[in-house]
């Protein structure tokens, strides 16, 4: 993927960030400052809340840098411990590491580990993990009684999508209006990587259920973004403002509501996708 954009080959609308981000700061600011011109005061409190507000998500990125830092040191430290498991034929593979908890890890080296079958562990988190896959997606609130697990019904805590057959609302996080045939990707891997299959096609509309920084070069090529969870400040939500891509965020069952093919009309602003015909 990283040898695809540098030769070019996912869109040009790469290149266009600063075309799109140079107006839309400059008409923020020309507001601003319309707004207060007849106010001192204000312009004073407002341009010291702006300055301090720059600094802080300066260091909110920082920090967010730092630590994906430190979680790529740690990780190189237990993909290391998962190939010498492997080697003392304690796992079946070297990357069932990662389905240990990191006090069984430590506690097995030290010797004050509480079970010592690494490889039963390992089989008991893998299933439990194919049954979370299976199970309905949670929403962004619920609510619990008495003892979490024991009790915790997710069918019963899901709350209502408001979802017709025609429209589909979420939270609107990068203006525009787009038509298009969607696409919906679960992993960027479908699109780009070794194994990667058709790419997306010029106009396409991307949906997914969540994003993370992997996606960032299917962006570019698609011509809207419908995201099941998420929120205003989310990744997929701040790169689509960047990018000029109109984009709805929190949609509630999105990924099961459409197929591949399927048309749909996307209002980045009010937050509303209407399917106007089926793939």
């Amino acid at each position: 993927a990283v040898g695809q954009l540098a030769q070019g080959k996912i869109t040009e609308k790469q290149n266009t960030l600063p075309t799109i981000e140079h107006p839309l700061r400059r008409a923020a600011e020309l507001k601003a400052r319309r707004g207060l011109r007849s106010n001192p005061i204000r312009k004073l409190l407002f341009n010291w809340v702006l300055k301090n507000t720059r600094h802080r998500v300066r260091d909110r990125e920082n920090l967010r840098f730092e630590r994906t830092r430190v979680f790529g040191r740690a990780r190189r430290v237990f993909v290391e411990l998962g190939k010498r498991f492997y080697a003392l034929n304690l796992l079946d593979d070297s990357r069932d590491i990662f389905y240990l908890e990191v006090e069984e890890i430590l506690g097995y080296i030290e010797g004050t580990a509480t079970c010592t079958d690494l490889k039963g562990l390992v089989r008991v988190r893998k299933a439990e993990f194919a049954k979370y896959r299976e199970m309905p997606v949670l929403s962004d609130r619920f609510e619990t009684r008495g003892i979490v697990y024991q009790g915790l019904q997710l069918k019963n805590n899901l709350s209502p999508s408001p979802i017709t057959d025609s429209y589909l609302q979420g939270i609107g996080c990068s203006p525009g209006l787009v038509k298009g045939a969607v696409r919906v990707i679960s992993d960027p891997k479908q699109v780009i990587g070794e194994d990667k299959g058709e790419p997306l096609k010029p106009g396409t509309i991307l949906v997914a259920e969540r994003t993370d920084p992997g996606w960032i070069l299917l962006f570019p090529a698609a011509a809207g973004l419908l995201v099941e969870r998420g929120s205003l400040l989310s990744h997929a939500a701040i790169v689509a403002r960047e990018l000029g891509i109109p984009a709805i965020v929190s949609i509630p069952g999105v990924t099961q509501w459409l197929k591949d093919g399927d048309w749909v009309e996307l209002d980045g602003s009010t937050g509303r996708v209407c399917k106007i015909k089926n793939g």
